[in-house]
């Protein structure tokens, strides 16, 4: 089985080293980049896709939302699932994050079990909708 490819945007560097050690020992995931902003994740994502973004709402340069808003506009980052990181369970902002595409929410700080819990929740749901997409581009289509 394929490794479930994770980036992470956090300008908390504690945090970020904890969870790339954390994470380094699931045999099924594998952190492929992090970042301490949303500026260079997006950058970062062009380069090597990730199945699921661990995105941090208040960063410096651009915050979460701004890069969910960017990665709808593009046809590949749109693809990525995205779970959002935040000390602040604002509903609002919560709102705001899911109608641009968030997957999930965890309030920090948070349990490190769930959050592997919830990475592969939402990597199953990604590679489902992946297949489906597939299996219907392989099927020949009506003609009209």
């Amino acid at each position: 089985m394929e490794k479930i490819k994770v980036a992470i945007a956090d300008d908390n560097k504690e945090l970020v080293k904890t969870l790339e050690s954390y994470l380094a020992d699931h045999p099924q995931i594998e952190v492929i980049t992090t970042a301490p902003n949303g500026k260079v994740i997006l950058s970062l994502m062009e380069n090597d896709l990730p199945d699921v973004l661990l995105l941090d709402i208040i960063m410096p340069h651009l915050d979460g939302l701004a890069v969910l808003e960017m990665m709808q506009a593009n046809e590949n980052l749109s693809k990525v699932q995205v779970i959002m990181l935040t000390a602040f369970g604002q509903e609002d902002v919560m709102k705001q994050a899911v109608d641009l595409g968030a997957s999930y929410f965890m309030l920090k700080p948070f349990e490190f079990d769930r959050l592997v819990n919830q990475i592969l929740q939402v990597a199953g749901h990604k590679q489902e909708a992946d297949q489906r997409s597939s299996i219907l581009q392989s099927q020949p289509q009506p003609k009209t």
